[in-house]
C-alpha cells in the first residue's frame, strides 16, 4: 500500500492514492502527514443520544502499515466494564477490507459481513466503515478535487468521494486543511445525496506530534437520528513497532495488547 495511509489522526478522507487518483498537490500533502509505519493512541468516545444521555468509552488502537504488507488497525475497548476486552480489526483487501468484531460475552470472533458494515460501533455514531475512513484503509473509491475553498477562514482542498464497493455513502465529501494537511470536516452522503452525517475538527483542536498534525477532538453529528459523539485523542505515538501476530484474527479473543505509555 503506497505511502497515503491517513494513520490514527483519524483523519476521515478519501486519502488512497492507490485507489483514487488526485492531484499532485493533494497527494503531497496527505503524503507529507503520513507516518512510516503506523501509530498506537488511546481515545475516548463520548457518545450523546437524543435525549441527553451520554455514554463513555474507553480504547487503545493500534495501526501498522508496511511496505510490504497490508495496513492493519485493531481496536481494544477497557472501558465501560461491561464491554471490557471487546475488540475491532480491519486488514486491509480488495474489493473490500477484511473486519472482524470480539465481543468477550459472547465469547466468539464474528467477521463483520457488507451488510453489516453501517451498523453503529457499540452505540457510537461511527458505524464499522466510518472507522475505516476515520484511518485512511479503503477498499474500492473514486475520487476527483472541486475548487479549493475556504473553511472558516482557512484554505482547504476540497475532495469528493464515490465509493465503489458495498457502502451505506453514495458520495463522501472532504475539506482538508492546506497547512495541516488535516481535514476540517467530512460530510457524508446517504440515498440520492442527502446529508446524512458531518464529521468536524476545529483548527485549534490539531496539535504536532513529531513532524504529524493530529487533531485531538472530532465531533461526528447524524443529521437524521439527532446524535453526536466526541472521539477525544488523549495521547498519540508515531512509528511505535508493533508485533504481527496483534493483528491475526484467529488469535483475536486472546491476544494480549501492549500497553500505551503515556508520554
Amino acid at each position: 500500500m503506497p505511502n497515503a495511509l491517513i494513520i490514527t489522526t483519524l483523519i476521515m478522507l478519501a486519502s488512497t492514492a492507490q485507489a483514487v487518483e488526485l492531484p499532485e498537490v493533494v497527494t503531497a500533502c496527505i503524503e507529507k502527514n503520513s507516518p512510516a509505519r503506523g501509530s498506537v493512541q488511546t481515545i475516548e468516545l463520548r457518545a450523546r443520544d437524543r435525549s441527553g444521555y451520554e455514554q463513555v468509552l474507553q480504547a487503545n488502537t493500534y495501526l501498522k502499515r508496511t511496505a510490504d504488507a497490508p495496513s492493519r488497525i485493531l481496536m481494544h475497548f477497557n472501558e465501560p466494564v461491561d464491554i471490557r476486552g471487546a475488540r475491532f480489526l480491519i486488514i486491509e483487501n480488495s474489493p473490500q477490507n477484511d473486519m472482524y468484531m470480539y465481543m468477550p460475552g459472547l465469547f466468539k470472533v464474528r467477521k463483520i459481513t457488507s451488510k453489516r458494515i453501517s451498523s453503529s460501533i457499540l452505540g457510537t455514531d461511527f458505524s464499522y466503515e466510518d472507522y475505516e475512513r476515520l484511518h485512511g484503509v479503503f477498499s474500492d473509491l473514486r475520487a476527483e478535487q472541486a475548487d479549493d475553498a475556504l473553511l472558516g477562514g482557512r484554505p482547504v482542498h476540497v475532495i469528493n468521494s464515490y465509493p465503489e464497493a458495498d457502502s451505506g455513502y453514495d458520495r463522501i465529501t472532504t475539506y482538508i486543511d492546506t497547512e495541516t494537511c488535516v481535514s476540517l470536516r467530512t460530510e457524508l452522503y446517504e440515498n440520492d445525496q442527502q446529508l446524512r452525517k458531518v464529521l468536524s475538527v476545529s483548527a485549534d483542536d490539531i496539535r504536532k506530534t513529531g513532524n504529524i498534525f493530529v487533531p485531538h477532538m472530532l465531533l461526528m453529528k447524524d443529521l437524521r437520528d439527532k446524535t453526536e459523539t466526541r472521539m477525544i485523542v488523549e495521547d498519540v505515538q508515531i512509528d511505535v513497532p508493533l508485533d504481527d501476530a496483534l493483528f491475526d484474527p484467529e488469535q483475536l479473543k486472546k491476544i494480549k495488547v501492549p500497553a500505551i505509555q503515556a508520554d
